[in-house]
């Protein structure tokens, strides 16, 4: 089994294993940056003592931000989940922008 099979196989949406989290990262998005639920897919990866939070974007979900957070810093929703999401907001909109202007580039 290769190590990209081993990695995939720990992940697992974040809707279903993390809803809270999810519905949080997904909110902040679209209210600050307009980067809807659609656009990104979350998924988390559980460690012995908290998850690593996992999201995709761009085109063909290409591109990866990733974070480990404490099973405390989870439940009380602290600054460093809302710096995560700042930081995958710009990333995304960088690849959005810069996927856009590919597609737009005459051929």
């Amino acid at each position: 089994m290769s190590s990209e099979q081993t990695s995939s196989k720990r992940e697992q949406p974040m809707r279903v294993i993390l809803p809270d989290l999810y519905k949080e990262i997904t909110t902040n998005l679209e209210e600050r940056h307009n980067i809807h639920k659609y656009d990104i897919q979350a998924h988390a990866a559980k460690t012995p003592s908290g998850y690593e939070a996992i999201i995709y974007f761009g085109d063909s979900y290409a591109h990866m931000e990733s974070q480990y957070f404490s099973n405390q810093s989870i439940k009380n929703m602290n600054h460093e989940i809302m710096e995560f999401i700042e930081r995958v907001g710009n990333a995304c909109k960088e690849v959005m922008i810069a996927d856009y202007f590919k597609m737009m580039r005459p051929k």
